[in-house]
């Protein structure tokens, strides 16, 4: 019995040693820190779509190409205005185009980057009875009024957006239908165009897009909350989420750090507070200590910050930043 024992005991080990030892994983190749920039402008004219994995420009767009944009979300169906150009709304609480040929006592909306429900310039307008809004369409590129128009949005029942507007001093309104499209984050409609826009790339192609909009912030210097129209960084919420950490240095914010963040799927969630305007200089000074921790939806991190606003000229508009896969 026991030599049996044994026997059997020699050919386990003998089984054993034929097996092949696993093989090491070679560690993934972060690789080292990126700078890169992207050129907007001194008036911001240019709103760029950036992607982190191939460090580069996806699209670059001017700030007048589009009006309002539709939420391709199947449960959402936001209108979104481009406060970049100063486009702005106000409800008049009327169904008829005819009753509606001024802008007295109206109180105009401009909406909030974050897209929650309750900040929307438009409201949450597919659970009301249709109704008359109005319209600024801003300023074109050298600064001239493009004045009102008045629109009435509906929901059609493949839930795309159908939008009757004309003048403010007709009556006779036109129409438009926006469709929802689940390769992209919104669809875009020109209504000094009068058609519908390719604006914003693929959802599955893009990170950062640097931008303008309208921030309700509070201002220190005058100690009130005011609206105002910035230039900052909106995130692809498709593809990513924020954390922030102003307190550990750059340069030590490793992968294994990630864990112990929170991260936020907020649009504005890396905005414009990485820069500021000094009144006494006339001029943005850019704080490097704010960094980013972005978590991709490809189970990769990025850290990032902001180092400049300027280009070699001196002109702004030229946001620097540094950035690294963790």
């Amino acid at each position: 019995m026991m030599k049996q024992l044994g026997y059997i005991c020699l050919a386990v080990m003998a089984l054993m040693s034929c097996q092949r030892p696993e093989k090491p994983i070679p560690p993934f190749d972060r690789g080292n820190m990126v700078t890169n920039y992207v050129g907007m402008g001194n008036t911001y004219q240019n709103h760029v779509f950036f992607n982190l994995d191939s460090n580069k420009i996806i699209k670059t767009i001017s700030k007048s190409d589009w009006d309002l944009a539709f939420d391709c979300r199947s449960d959402r169906h936001i209108i979104l205005l481009n406060n970049g150009r100063g486009v702005y709304a106000a409800a008049t609480g009327k169904n008829n185009f005819s009753e509606v040929n001024d802008t007295f006592g109206l109180k105009f909306l401009w909406g909030q980057p974050n897209l929650n429900l309750d900040s929307l310039a438009f409201g949450k307008w597919w659970t009301k009875p249709a109704e008359i809004f109005i319209l600024n369409l801003g300023v074109d590129e050298i600064g001239l009024p493009q004045g009102f128009i008045k629109c009435k949005p509906e929901l059609q029942a493949d839930n795309s957006l159908k939008l009757w507007w004309c003048k403010l001093n007709e009556t006779t309104p036109q129409s438009f239908i926006l469709a929802k499209n689940i390769n992209l984050n919104f669809t875009y409609y020109s209504l000094l165009k009068n058609k519908p826009v390719d604006i914003e790339p693929s959802k599955d192609s893009w990170d950062l897009w640097f931008t303008q909009y309208v921030k309700l912030v509070y201002s220190s210097d005058f100690k009130i909350s005011q609206n105002y129209q910035v230039m900052g960084v909106l995130i692809n919420q498709d593809r990513l989420s924020v954390a922030n950490d102003f307190n550990t240095p750059y340069s030590e914010i490793t992968n294994s750090k990630p864990a112990s963040y929170t991260f936020l799927n907020q649009r504005d969630a890396i905005g414009h507070e990485w820069k500021s305007y000094d009144f006494n200089t006339n001029s943005y000074l850019v704080n490097p200590k704010f960094n980013y921790i972005l978590s991709i939806n490809n189970g990769f991190y990025y850290k990032i910050h902001f180092i400049d606003f300027y280009n070699e000229l001196g002109i702004k508009g030229y946001p620097k930043f540094e950035f690294q896969k963790l």
